[in-house]
């Protein structure tokens, strides 16, 4: 019997791929205003290689969210050959702050009122500090805390999704086993990778409907939807 539903966060509960980009777009350009003889498409590959770098270590259990998030802007400069000074602070609370000022939650969030009857959770990699730029501060913002019963994030937890830990401790705070959870999130690799292994239900969230759906093996998701209202068949398939 299921007696909980989980979800994501980033891409999954609110559209966090165009907010980023919006923030990293304008802090560039902020960053452009200090040193215009730096080019945005030089500026950029500084980042994707700083970012590549940094999530590499994150991954590697070398270090958190928190501590990324908080060196990022100097890697950048570093990578950048220029002088670290106030301006990389200010651009680090910038990006956060408009990153957070530009998040949107989906439409079909509006599923959350229909589950009323089972523990809603959100298990999410992330910072779980009270830094504009972490999922506590996301949650909050976006109006979900009183929307929900549980908040999971990586953290706090000191390990990443997709290890199984993350997945665990969800469970032992919502008071219910692997078995009776269904598992809702848009990464393969972080959601139903770990999903599957901990025994849970896993769903696909594919807004685009462009991805490979693996079939074989723990990357194989049980249910593949493309609007958060479908989870309600999930749901029902589980009850019959």
């Amino acid at each position: 019997m299921i007696k909980a539903v989980f979800f994501d966060l980033d891409n999954t509960l609110c559209d966090s791929d165009t907010a980023w980009d919006i923030a990293t777009g304008e802090t560039f350009q902020l960053l452009r205003k200090y040193e215009p003889d730096v080019s945005e498409d030089t500026i950029t590959q500084a980042w994707r290689t700083v970012h590549q770098e940094l999530f590499g270590q994150l991954n590697a259990g070398k270090g958190s969210m928190a501590e990324l998030r908080d060196k990022r802007f100097h890697c950048l400069f570093r990578e950048l050959g220029l002088p670290i000074g106030k301006i990389v602070e200010e651009l680090n609370n910038f990006l956060s702050s408009r990153y957070l000022t530009s998040l949107r939650l989906y439409e079909d969030v509006t599923v959350l009122e229909a589950l009323h009857t089972y523990h809603v959770g959100i298990v999410t990699n992330g910072a779980h500090d009270n830094h504009t730029d972490s999922q506590f501060s996301k949650v909050q913002h976006l109006g979900l805390s009183k929307r929900i019963q549980s908040l999971t994030i990586s953290d706090e937890v000191g390990v990443r999704k997709p290890n199984i830990k993350v997945f665990t401790v969800a469970c032992e705070r919502a008071g219910v086993l692997p078995k009776e959870v269904v598992f809702v999130g848009d990464s393969i690799e972080n959601d139903i990778v770990g999903a599957n292994r901990v025994g849970m239900t896993s769903v696909l969230i594919d807004r685009k409907s462009d991805g490979r759906i693996p079939e074989t093996g723990d990357e194989r998701p049980d249910y593949v939807v493309s609007n958060l209202h479908d989870v309600l068949s999930c749901l029902g398939h589980k009850a019959d």
